[in-house]
């Protein structure tokens, strides 16, 4: 076959119907093509159905394999013959060059069977994928979106992970799509929306569509414009842009007419798949009441690369409308995990009741009833494990509660419920109590305690033991009744003031040794109070406010409270539980490496790395553990408005560990690594080995994926990017992904005040409290050379520098960060300001005290031949020393008589550090604080250095100053369920 002639992408099939199919595939160039088609089976040969149909053809976007773009031919088979198979034949000119079948839907059947899959990605399972659907022998696969590991506008991606790896399935089953995040970009525009947009009948764009089979309505909608694009402004601190916000009304407006008409109404199911899942926090807002208001009965998702199911929070909707996220079919997993009545499997999310590990959704849909199958594949080759099942019936939920206790627990009006549910019912069924109080009925669908309370979703026949916590409303005499048991119960009236939702903060700048706090507080009677609210800091009462409450208001109320020493409070608001916050304090030594560029970008060293020359003269930094990591400090001459290109050489030790955070750091800048236009750039090792890039511009994340990482050797890793050329990666010199041009109208994100990290990132959603991710990554391996330039570099030109790594080589002027650690700063030293033991007012201007300093207390971490030296001097005009005393600290704490010093007005501390750095690593001395007593006889003072505020008063030089706050920290308080 001539190269012209060679069908490089399928052939595959498209929107499947009674009567119509749909074949596409890719070629290199634009010729004559035609499909033929030819019915087979037991029809007699003289009435077989044959036909001819014209191909139309598409011409892609430019790839990195083509620099003129291929071509997409599609061609659409129409008046075909119900439930019937057929034989198909590619012709290019008047040649056969392919030939496969495929089966048509059958006309209105009773019985319906579809395979789901979501994030397919790179597509580990394809063996047992394709095995699989030689046995299930599906009617249809719906993919719910996630095809390419790195980005839509990539080609090879779906060659790479798609197209090859499933080509007889693909040839012989049709598949319906839907986009995922990691496919937004004009290829998966190329191969499947587009083509699926001529042939679909009900469609807003080929993007959001829907279409009946057999008794049900599937409705399969483009959750990007919220789940991708609105998240990525919001997770970036800006708002959606009108154009985001039309496509979001538009496809709402296109779901709820959609679900409304009568195909819909008519259907006996009603389903909907989308990328995004239940627990996305758009999708939550947007679909899920959409969902339960028009009936749907299930919605599936993807997206987060493991299994959840929820129903409805709502026990008037309960298992009626069932939520199911899949898991990913990139590799073999099987896991499940149901809700027990424990802890809540998701913190924010009591409705979730099982999650887990799937490849896979079976969907078998009769007119009486939906059976959704989850499986795993077997790693080990072994049959596939079945996962979950989920069943639907339209029968009505039968749910009966027997055994039922009450018992009451305390004046307030709580009552605990036990009881054993069973559900009698045919299908799936949420447990929704009703509670009877003084003749009024309650529904009660959470059962547990306090934040652990969790719906309870029941199998048929299944049963459970439950138990539920009840608060009659209003004081006085009430009779409680639920599932045939009853109480009475007198309940007091309650406090005048409750307190709720406490939130603790630290100040920043000035205010960086102040604890913030504030919390909710609510007036429970219709009478105006005047309450005393308390804040304590461990456990005592630093501050009291009386506060005047109007009838049941409820308002909040703040304290800021500024402190002496760095360390960690606990902090409590009148009867709330403590919350733990750290006021920055010590300081430290902190590497300096020094920037050959000239351009004085200094970069600090974090951590305690190892730091070693090989015999060629190389200098190495080992980033062995967590908190070690390169920083480059944030600063606006640093600003590559339209392209920049970094560069690390570095020695991958290992990928990530399956209980680590991913996306491991080669060099990044911005808040996050991903899941949000979070960065202006990334340069990550992913879990399996690849590698991703990416900048973003305006609102979007444009990334793209390729190469993978070189464990254990030495390699050149480097990105660049440029509007007008778009991004290439390079991996030793050599191209290994290029994605194409931007706009030259597209901002950018640059992301000014945040470092360039090399080794360190955050990852995830920005949580708004925080201003960051809960989460952090690292990268375990050795550093030798970082770079970074403020313009592009072409291929040319970082092959130069990768074979004259010493040299400043091409583009010099732009290059602004150029380390290679072999001048490394380790000393430095603080002078405090020149402190008066006490503040006041004189009487007459030339009053003078005189304070006899007495003692010396200095906390301090000092590893191993690591040093601090403090000098104490004394003065009577803040300029000049009268008398000074010199002594080497140790590790710990130590006190010092100082008496010796003669008696003057003012003292301050010249402090000097020393660093050790060698092949054992990094040790670094950390002063924490600084006591001195003071008497002038009548009256005595303490003078205290220990909170950011208070060294920032003094003087720093050289590698000296303060470790970063939180960077280290994660904080599992949050909810931020980590995406695909």
């Amino acid at each position: 076959m001539s190269e012209e002639k060679k069908i490089l992408a399928g052939p595959y099939l498209l929107a499947p119907a009674e009567d119509e199919m749909t074949v596409a595939w890719e070629m290199p160039v634009e010729c004559d093509a035609e499909l033929a088609t030819e019915s087979l089976g037991d029809t007699p040969k003289k009435s077989r159905q044959s036909a001819c149909v014209q191909a139309d053809s598409r011409k892609e976007p430019p790839s990195s394999d083509s620099k003129t773009g291929f071509f997409i031919y599609t061609a659409h088979l129409e008046g075909l013959k119900p439930d019937t198979e057929y034989k198909y034949q590619i012709l290019i000119g008047d040649k056969p060059v392919f030939a496969a079948k495929f089966h048509t839907l059958a006309e209105n059947p009773d019985h319906v069977r579809m395979v789901t899959v979501s994030d397919s990605h790179l597509f580990h399972t394809e063996k047992a994928f394709t095995k699989m659907i030689g046995h299930v022998k599906p009617d249809m696969i719906l993919h719910g979106g996630d095809i390419s590991f790195g980005t839509g506008y990539q080609r090879e991606q779906y060659l790479q992970n798609w197209f090859t790896k499933i080509p007889e399935v693909l040839q012989e089953t049709p598949v319906w799509y839907i986009q995922g995040n990691h496919d937004d970009g004009y290829f998966f525009e190329s191969f499947f929306a587009s083509p699926q947009k001529e042939c679909i009948k009900n469609t807003l764009d080929g993007h959001t569509f829907s279409f009946d089979y057999g008794p049900a309505h599937i409705t399969m909608i483009d959750s990007n414009p919220w789940g991708l694009f609105e998240m990525n402004a919001k997770n970036s601190g800006v708002e959606p842009d009108a154009q985001t916000l039309k496509r979001i009304h538009e496809t709402l407006d296109w779901v709820k007419e959609d679900l409304a008409s009568p195909s819909a109404k008519n259907a006996k199911w009603r389903i909907i798949m989308l990328h995004h899942p239940y627990t996305d926090d758009f999708n939550n807002r947007y679909i899920a009441p959409i969902a339960e208001k028009m009936h749907v009965d299930l919605v599936c998702g993807g997206h987060l690369h493991y299994y959840i199911q929820a129903v409805s929070i709502n026990p008037e909707v309960g298992a009626r409308t069932v939520y199911a996220c899949e898991g990913s079919t990139q590799d073999p997993e099987a896991e499940y995990t149901p809700a027990d009545g424990g802890k809540r499997l998701l913190a924010e999310f009591p409705e979730v009741t099982a999650t887990g590990r799937s490849n896979y959704g079976v969907l078998d849909v009769t007119n009486n009833e939906i059976s959704y199958k989850l499986y795993g594949f077997d790693p080990e080759g072994g049959e596939d494990k079945l996962v979950d099942t989920i069943v639907m019936t339209h029968d009505e939920p039968h749910v009966d509660f027997t055994g039922a206790m009450l018992r009451r627990m305390d004046n307030d009006g709580h009552v605990e419920i036990r009881a054993v549910a069973k559900n009698y019912g045919t299908g799936v069924a949420e447990a929704v109590m009703t509670v009877n109080d003084n003749g009024r009925d309650y529904k009660l669908n959470l059962f547990g305690r306090g934040s652990d309370s969790q719906v309870v979703l029941l199998h048929p026949n299944e049963s459970r033991e439950v138990e539920a916590i009840y608060t009659a409303k209003g004081s006085g005499r009430h009779k409680v009744s639920a599932a045939g048991a009853s109480t009475e119960i007198d309940v007091f009236e309650p406090p005048e003031i409750t307190y709720n939702y406490m939130d603790v903060n630290r100040g920043t700048g000035a205010q960086a040794d102040c604890i913030i706090a504030s919390i909710e507080a609510t007036n429970n009677f219709g009478r105006d109070l005047l309450a005393e609210v308390p804040f304590c800091i461990d456990q005592k009462v630093v501050e009291a406010k009386s506060i005047y409450f109007r009838g049941h208001e409820k308002r909040r109320i703040d304290f800021c409270y500024k402190v002496t020493h760095g360390g960690s409070y606990q902090v409590s608001i009148a009867d709330s539980l403590p919350k733990e916050i750290t006021i920055e304090g010590g300081i430290r030594v902190i590497p300096r490496v020094m920037d050959k560029s000239g351009c004085g970008h200094t970069a600090l060293l974090h951590g305690s790395p190892k730091v070693i020359t090989d015999k060629d003269g190389n200098v190495d930094v080992v980033l062995g553990d967590y908190g070690d990591y390169i920083e480059i400090p944030a600063d606006k001459s640093l600003l590559a408005p339209d392209g920049f290109c970094g560069m690390v050489w570095a020695r991958i030790d290992r990928l990530a560990k399956p209980e680590e955070m991913s996306h491991n750091p080669l060099m990044v800048r911005g808040k996050s690594v991903g899941w949000g236009a979070t960065y202006m750039m990334r340069m990550v090792v992913e879990r399996v080995g690849g590698l991703k890039w990416g900048t973003c511009h305006d609102i979007t994340e444009y990334s793209w994926q390729g190469g993978n990482a070189q464990i254990g050797k030495w390699a050149q890793y480097t990105m660049t990017f440029d509007k007008k050329e778009g991004g290439d990666s390079y991996l030793n010199g050599e191209n290994i992904a290029h994605v194409g041009a931007i706009s030259p109208k597209d901002v950018l994100r640059q992301w000014e005040t945040e470092p360039i990290f090399v080794g360190y990132s955050y990852i995830g959603h920005v949580i708004p409290e925080l201003g960051r991710p809960k989460y952090f990554t690292h990268l375990p391996g050795a550093i030798r050379q970082v770079r970074f330039y403020k313009t592009h570099l072409t291929g040319e030109e970082n092959k130069k520098v990768y074979e004259q790594p010493d040299e400043k080589g091409p583009e010099a002027k732009d290059l602004a960060v150029w380390l290679d650690f072999h001048d490394i700063l380790t000393v430095g030293t603080h002078t405090t300001e020149w402190r008066h033991p006490a503040i006041y007012k004189t009487e007459y201007k030339t009053q003078k005290k005189y304070w006899s300093f007495t003692h010396f207390c200095a906390k301090t971490h000092i590893p191993r031949t690591s040093s601090i030296k403090a000098t104490i001097e004394v003065s009577d005009d803040a300029s000049t020393a009268k008398g000074s005393m010199t002594v080497t600290l140790q590790d710990g704490t130590q006190h010092i008589d100082i008496s010796s010093l003669p008696k003057a007005q003012y003292i301050r501390i010249y402090t000097e550090f020393a660093a050790e750095m060698g092949p054992d690593g990094t040790f670094v001395p950390v002063l924490d604080e600084y006591q001195v007593t003071a008497t002038n006889g009548t009256d005595n003072a303490e003078i205290f250095w220990s909170t950011k505020p208070s060294w920032e008063k003094g003087r720093f030089t050289g590698a000296v100053g303060f470790a970063p706050v939180d960077r280290l920290r994660e904080f599992p308080e949050y909810t931020d369920v980590i995406h695909g």
